[in-house]
């Protein structure tokens, strides 16, 4: 193989044996630091056994040469440019994808505590359904450091891999070369990719992968490799096991390797055995204890999230909307809020009672967030003007004829596309989307526009020129501004008092700036002495300060029933959001505790989110005495 290849081929068995090396460890019970260090040593030798047997290169002098030649070119120069921005920005700051902080890294330490998975008892059960692919590859770095400054380095180098997968997977598809290279470079810039490049959100992983999948199952058709087929299908099962909603993906990973799937037969032993390894590492095992756990594969038999749409037609407008609102975001947007407003006044009432988390959903941002970034402006705007010159330039009957033509692959998936959105209603559907965008764009690089408009130079100026907006989303990253942020806007922020937007962005980096540990003025307020403890939220609070430091304490989620809260042993200090406590208890927080014992060492507002405004939170101590106590329910 080919060092890009290769180096691919290295990433997808890394990743598939974290994800089999950690089922492994917490079947074993040793889901802990020496557990990762033994199989980190073992990965090692096994894959430094395979190079030497097969004679892989991962790094080569003359392509590496060839590569810094390349970057001299503007397109290249600017993705350099952008990855070397993303290695900052991720270096510089603590991760603060909400998401990851409320539900993935906490589960993540829950499971490092006990030493194994288990089903956590918690109000928020997407730390028990969701798909566990990343986690599984973040584990170690989490068990052997105790932090989580170098848990970016995941998308991070996944990024790398994109204008790779791009160019080959184009070019097999029929793509023209210069097309193919030119997009390579253009297709990762999307918002989504690059807000999520330098962060924990597990979107991009899934994009990587289902990109590797396609790329080892188009090789294998050619080449007639079993291992590239055993690659392409790790790959996909990887796929579908960092997010359950990716499962319509494997049908454009299975259309690629289709071909090649009788090369199987030349070794039965291994097939059984990649088999057997997929299935591990793929989103069966999560299926299966979803189904044990909660009576439904996916988790949430209730639709409690009201994520699972009933009605398609529904379905696809609304996500729709929200597709038509990222695709058409520009880098800066200080009208987003006014605009969001009048959009979801103008909606529908009927299309919001279908969609239920349209309702009152934030369409347009001041700044791309990583948390509903689509593709963007700068990709959407040139992908448009080329379908538009090519419907202008081509008959109606060259256009039907050209259907025929059209790559499985791609039409697999739009179809894959088309489920995801008739049955899955998030208000960040447009990120959710990011593993699907780059395979249902091929069709629109085969426009025969694209290689005839790559001979103006003015069009190439353009492109570089689109390539280079992205900067500012990176510079003005709310997550991760390369500027002063907090201080500049804060100053702005008073020197305009009135001033809606200014407001808004001050608190938005202040909030931003402190997100990874939002609640650590509460965990000042605990003594070093106590390593557990308890946790009183709603389902979309995150606890991850409480755990700091890493290894040392723990969090036990407390049940909102005030009996079982009284009986847990050994917690003597528990952090209660005052907002949720009267779904626990009728009485309040205070008259509770003056009448068990209890005492309230700190009540401090803190702000999770800009959107929800400052909430008051409690530190509760609670004696041997006030739980022996009974509860006096009114």
């Amino acid at each position: 193989m080919k060092p890009f290849s290769t180096l691919a081929a290295a990433f997808v068995w890394f990743c598939a044996w974290l994800n089999a090396t950690g089922w492994a460890l917490s079947a074993l019970h040793q889901l802990n630091a020496t557990g990762y260090a033994i199989s980190l040593v073992l990965g090692t030798v096994v894959f430094v056994c395979w190079q030497k047997y097969s004679g892989a290169q991962i790094f080569s002098c003359s392509k590496l040469a060839a590569i810094l030649h390349r970057c001299r070119q503007p397109l290249p120069a600017t993705f350099l440019l952008v990855t070397g921005l993303i290695f900052l920005g991720g270096i510089l700051y603590a991760p603060g994808n909400y998401d990851a902080l409320t539900y993935r890294l906490p589960r993540m330490l829950n499971w490092l505590s006990a030493g194994h998975w288990f089903w956590i008892s918690t109000s928020n059960e997407r730390m028990n359904y969701s798909g566990l692919v990343w986690e599984w590859i973040g584990m170690p770095w989490l068990a052997l450091a105790h932090s989580d400054r170098g848990l970016f380095l995941i998308n991070a180098l996944g990024f790398a891999l994109l204008p790779g997968l791009v160019f080959s997977i184009g070019w097999r598809l029929g793509v023209a070369r210069k097309v193919a290279w030119t997009w390579m470079w253009l297709l990762p810039l999307g918002y989504g990719f690059v807000t999520q490049a330098g962060s924990i959100g597990n979107d991009l992983l899934g994009a990587v992968f289902g990109l590797l999948s396609l790329d080892f199952g188009l090789r294998a058709r050619r080449s007639g490799r079993v291992s590239e087929v055993w690659l392409a299908l790790l790959a996909a099962a990887l796929l579908t096991g960092v997010k359950l909603s990716n499962l319509p993906l494997a049908l454009p990973c299975l259309v690629a390797v289709w071909p090649a799937l009788g090369n199987l037969r030349k070794n039965l032993f291994g097939n059984a055995v990649v088999v057997a390894f997929a299935v591990v590492i793929s989103a069966a095992p999560i299926m299966v204890l979803n189904q044990s756990h909660t009576g439904s594969w996916n988790g949430d038999p209730q639709n409690q999230y009201q994520m699972q749409i009933k009605n398609p037609v529904a379905g696809l407008l609304g996500n729709g909307v929200l597709l038509a609102g990222q695709s058409f975001m520009p880098p800066v947007f200080p009208g987003a809020s006014p605009l969001s407003d009048r959009v979801n006044r103008a909606l529908p009432e009927s299309l919001k009672t279908a969609f239920p988390r349209l309702r009152g959903n934030k369409l347009f941002n001041e700044l791309p967030g990583e948390e509903g970034a689509g593709l963007g402006l700068l990709l959407t705007l040139p992908l448009l003007l080329m379908l538009v010159v090519s419907l202008g330039q081509l008959r109606l009957g060259v256009w039907l004829t050209g259907f025929h033509r059209l790559p499985l692959v791609a039409v697999a998936a739009w179809l894959a596309a088309l489920v995801f959105m008739a049955k899955l209603g998030s208000e960040a559907g447009p990120r959710l989307m990011l593993p699907y965008y780059l395979p249902a764009l091929i069709p629109l690089l085969l426009l025969p526009s694209q290689r005839a408009w790559l001979r103006f130079r003015a069009w190439r100026l353009f492109l570089i020129l689109m390539a280079l907006g992205i900067l500012p989303v990176l510079v003005f990253s709310m997550s991760r501004p390369l500027w002063r942020a907090q201080s500049v806007t804060a100053r702005l922020a008073r020197a305009h008092p009135d001033n809606a937007t200014l407001q808004r962005l001050a608190t938005t980096y202040a909030v931003y700036s402190h997100r990874n540990d939002a609640l650590a003025p509460l965990r000042s307020a605990l003594p070093d002495s106590a390593r557990e403890v308890g946790f009183i939220a709603g389902s979309n609070d995150t606890d991850y300060s409480l755990w700091h430091p890493i290894g040392e304490r723990a969090v036990k989620y407390l049940r909102p029933d005030i009996g079982h809260f009284l009986k847990v042993p050994d917690v003597e200090w528990v952090v209660v959001k005052q907002d949720v406590w009267p779904e626990i208890c009728p009485v309040p927080l205070a008259t509770w505790a003056a009448e068990h014992g209890a005492e309230i060492v700190a009540t401090i507002p803190i702000t999770e989110l800009v959107s929800e405004g400052p909430k008051n939170w409690c530190v509760l101590r609670i004696t041997k005495a006030a739980t022996a106590k009974p509860a006096a329910m009114p």
